[in-house]
């Protein structure tokens, strides 16, 4: 019996990927699912400190709370290379650090 439910739960897993993959490809949004999903709109200079973002309402579509940072892909922080696996910039967020986007 358990291998039989780890079975329904393996189908389920690999068809919800499947139907996902396919209405992904069916209804491409541009900049992800999200308005700046993908954080290639930057923040204005002014609303920077250094990588850290200042300002609740200073990323674009985003509400911050807490402390986040706009960073670039391939921008160096000491010795370690920052790497974002989609597009040239992410959101990094700190401890207790949200971003926020009402989605209707």
């Amino acid at each position: 019996r358990a291998h039989f439910n780890m079975f329904k739960l393996l189908f389920s897993c690999v068809f919800l990927v499947f139907l996902f993959c396919h209405w992904s490809l069916a209804a491409p949004i541009k900049n992800g699912l999200l308005l700046n999903g993908n954080f290639e709109y930057a923040p204005k200079a002014s609303a920077l400190n250094g990588t850290e973002i200042i300002g609740s309402m200073s990323l674009p579509f985003w509400r911050i709370r807490g402390f986040v940072e706009y960073i670039s892909s391939g921008q160096k922080q000491g010795d370690m290379l920052l790497v974002v696996p989609q597009g040239g910039h992410a959101a990094r967020l700190g401890n207790e650090a949200q971003l926020i986007q009402r989605v209707e």
